[in-house]
């Protein structure tokens, strides 16, 4: 298992990034979204084949992902200094390395946690057209860490796991409010959300928390699917 201490000073940077700036009003070009999408997806690919123990599969994603990154970095060369996205990127590059190393040294889980932390990096990076779709993929995100850094050592991420609670509640808390105020038919999916997060702030044990989370993580791809 790879000791947590690892990742700490990159997660720690991570935390303090969490506060987002307000939604831009000019969303990306198309292409820029199409590339941002497909980093993001990879990334959570690589959660999957890592804890998969695949080693082909996670060099594949890796790969591909070095591909859209070099991409990014051209693209961006063309455009005004943008300090947040350019910030972004280095983390992007630092989780990158992580990720080589892990999968190197056959780190399962230590590759999970560096690929999730690389799908901030990506969120934060992103322009998205409204508050809501940015806060839906930070939701995701979330219950991933959660699972993974439970996975990992429960015990000796149990700050790192209380900051992820109390994100989750917070981020919970916004789309909830838009869900009611959309339509009254979300009722059901309002109250299970309420449901999950009420298990999380109870601080179950390691295996209830991952349950939840597993749980979490299937129920942001169903309010995902109703909100397109």
């Amino acid at each position: 298992m790879t000791p947590p201490y690892r990742y700490i000073s990159l997660i720690l940077v991570g935390m303090m990034l969490t506060a987002f700036s307000s939604t831009s009003a000019n969303a990306a070009p198309a292409s820029m979204k199409t590339m941002l999408a497909g980093m993001q997806a990879d990334a959570e690919g690589i959660v999957d084949t890592a804890l998969a123990k695949d080693v082909p599969g996670s060099q594949k994603l890796f790969h591909k992902i070095q591909q859209r990154m070099n991409q990014l970095h051209q693209h961006l060369a063309g455009q005004a200094f943008d300090e947040r996205r350019s910030r972004e990127l280095l983390m992007a590059y630092s989780w990158m390395r992580v990720i080589a190393l892990d999968l190197k040294q056959h780190a399962w889980t230590g590759t999970a946690i560096a690929a999730n932390q690389l799908t901030a990096s990506v969120i934060r990076f992103t322009n998205y057209s409204t508050l809501e779709q940015r806060d839906l993929a930070w939701m995701d995100y979330l219950a991933r860490e959660l699972l993974l850094l439970s996975m990992e050592d429960a015990s000796a991420n149990a700050q790192l796991l209380d900051a992820r609670r109390a994100n989750l509640v917070e981020t919970w808390g916004r789309i909830k409010t838009k869900l009611i105020r959309n339509s009254f038919r979300n009722k059901p999916l309002v109250l299970r959300g309420d449901s999950l997060m009420h298990r999380l702030q109870n601080k179950p044990k390691p295996e209830k928390s991952m349950e939840t989370a597993r749980e979490l993580m299937i129920f942001v791809d169903e309010v995902e699917q109703i909100k397109q």
